[in-house]
């Protein structure tokens, strides 16, 4: 019970501005272990309002001689070691930043060469499918070509069949005047020659 007493006394606030902390079931303690003071939330009753901040008193600033060096001591080796941890979270922030930049230079450099190879590649393929359409023109060029004289040679072949029908016909009839004129009937096989 006088735990619980003692307890009581070390929530009270240190100004006189200040209500006491309620004792009913409204307020929480929320005892902090840490070099700093502890700190305990007071929620009023009205829920529109901010919560209060209770603070719990420091020990005593009355210090005996004997204990003052030592105090002052743990609060040096306090601050040496807060000193020390700073510098080594700056440290680690900084060893990580440098492995970010690092790693998105290395990244962009890795992106440049990527489209560096892309635009190689692209270049080529572009480079042989000129080369292709020439081919293609080329070869279409020549298979036209082909065409054009397979077409002068069939129009020669057929002139030349025209020209040995025509010529055909032509002794046909001088052949049939001839018999006429001598009252003779063609042999068979004549036109053979």
């Amino acid at each position: 019970m006088a735990a619980e007493e003692s307890k009581a006394e070390e929530v009270q606030p240190q100004s006189p501005a200040e209500p006491p902390p309620a004792a009913d079931a409204t307020a929480e303690e929320k005892p902090i272990v840490s070099a700093e003071p502890p700190v305990t939330e007071e929620k009023p009753a009205d829920d529109s309002k901010a919560l209060v901040i209770v603070e719990k008193p420091t020990e005593a600033c009355v210090e005996k001689p004997s204990e003052g060096s030592v105090n002052r001591d743990a609060v040096l080796a306090r601050v040496a070691t807060e000193k020390k941890d700073a510098l080594i979270k700056a440290w680690e922030e900084s060893e990580k930043s440098k492995a970010e930049n690092k790693a998105q230079q290395k990244l962009s450099s890795i992106g440049a060469w990527e489209n560096s190879k892309k635009a190689d590649i692209e270049a080529e393929l572009k480079k042989i499918e000129e080369d292709l359409e020439k081919k293609k023109s080329k070869y279409v060029e020549k298979m036209k070509n082909k065409i054009a004289l397979l077409h002068k040679t069939a129009e020669e072949k057929r002139a030349m069949t025209e020209a040995k029908r025509g010529e055909e016909i032509l002794k046909a009839e001088e052949v049939a005047a001839k018999c006429r004129a001598t009252g003779t009937t063609p042999k068979k096989g004549w036109f053979s020659s």
